[in-house]
């Protein structure tokens, strides 16, 4: 990944990224509060990757996070939200054949 937030599409086009952006949406979804570990744990990606892609897209607008006790909780922001339900909608083309 590059390093400049100028390089968003490179950065949002790369499989782990959207598991990323897709686990905090479906676990907002769900009620859940997401911290780094819970998404981790789900595309079963080590801390320090998934701490990595969280602060690029923090850097780019799509989350932000909170330090809440001995963690961070992840949110997206109605940008990050809104890019979300897009990719849900493309998935949803794509499976349809």
């Amino acid at each position: 990944m590059k390093d400049e937030p100028a390089d968003k599409p490179g950065l949002l086009f790369k499989e782990r990224v959207l598991e990323i952006l897709l686990t905090i949406y479906s676990g907002e979804n769900e009620g859940k509060e997401i911290y780094i570990q819970y998404i981790a744990n789900k595309i079963n990606s080590p801390h320090s990757y998934v701490w990595l892609v969280i602060k690029k897209l923090e850097d780019v607008g799509l989350v932000e996070s909170v330090q809440s006790g001995r963690v961070r909780i992840i949110h997206l922001t109605d940008k990050g939200y809104e890019v979300c339900s897009h990719i849900k909608k493309i998935i949803e083309l794509l499976d349809r054949g």
